[in-house]
């Protein structure tokens, strides 16, 4: 029987389609998998660990053991689990996904190209993260899609280093009580980072001589201006007790953050003027 040269093309693609779709289903050896299952990023180790972990909880995966120190991650989805391992690789950070339980190609790559996709949106934002801008005429703190008014009676306001941390005091003071307001933007995080910017916002309020303990609980009330509290801390052996306001939102892959941390003896005013600048929080389109 003499074949046309279409017919052995038509012949060819099916088989090259069935051995595709054999190779596609079938179950990988350990090894296989760990060599299918790892990309590198050029990025810090905390932050691919972090994009790492954002990215899958957004696609219905569940993290049901972490550990950042060593670089690990046990997600599980429906009955299946896999482990995740983030580690320097040089200049670079390793992700390695492994299943637990046998798995196929299709499955494994299905599971690496949404990693992927949400991972490298992630880093690429947050390697260039907005910066507060402050207009003196208008007393107007602001990124390019948000800005906040900070207290006009205060009269000291300062940058950190890299321009996403802005502190407003009273007064210009570096010892002794000074109520204070920090605005942040920081980027996305699995965990919150509130109490560690209201331990910083209270060690300035407080002037205090060591690094602050905080309570293991933070007690608060909620309401349409965000979050409201009284706690007791330790500055080294000395208990001293603050009041403090909080609001947080997502701004796109960052977070903004604010914190005013007050002595007790100016709660009164302090409320008085969180309301202002919880409601001065304006949206503008990018």
């Amino acid at each position: 029987m003499r074949l046309t040269l279409a017919c052995l093309c038509a012949l060819m693609c099916a088989l090259m389609c069935a051995l595709t779709a054999c190779t596609s289903t079938q179950l990988l050896t350990q090894a296989e998998a760990r060599a299918l299952g790892t990309r590198t990023w050029d990025a810090a180790t905390d932050e691919v660990f972090d994009a790492t972990w954002l990215t899958l909880t957004a696609r219905g995966f569940t993290v049901s053991q972490s550990d950042r120190i060593a670089g690990t991650l046990v997600i599980t989805k429906g009955a299946r689990t896999w482990d995740v391992d983030v580690a320097a690789l040089g200049a670079e950070q390793r992700v390695v996904v492994s299943p637990r339980e046998q798995s196929t190609r299709a499955e494994l790559s299905g599971l690496l190209d949404a990693l992927e996709a949400g991972t490298r949106p992630l880093l690429r934002a947050w390697h260039d993260l907005p910066e507060w801008k402050y207009d003196g005429r208008r007393n107007l703190l602001s990124l390019p899609t948000l800005s906040v008014v900070p207290p006009l009676e205060w009269e000291w306001l300062d940058y950190d280093i890299s321009r996403r941390l802005v502190t407003v005091q009273r007064q210009r003071a570096r010892t002794g009580l000074n109520p204070t307001l920090l605005v942040e933007v920081d980027r996305r995080r699995p965990d919150s980072r509130l109490a560690a910017t209201l331990q910083r916002a209270a060690g300035l309020a407080l002037g205090a001589r060591q690094r602050l303990v905080l309570p293991d609980e933070l007690e608060h009330s909620e309401d349409e201006s965000g979050l409201h509290g009284r706690m007791r801390v330790l500055d080294g052996t000395t208990p001293r007790e603050v009041v403090w306001h909080a609001h947080q939102s997502a701004l796109g892959t960052s977070d903004v953050r604010l914190v005013m941390v007050c002595p007790v003896k100016d709660e009164l005013s302090c409320e008085g003027l969180w309301e202002k600048v919880a409601a001065s929080v304006t949206r503008r389109a990018p």
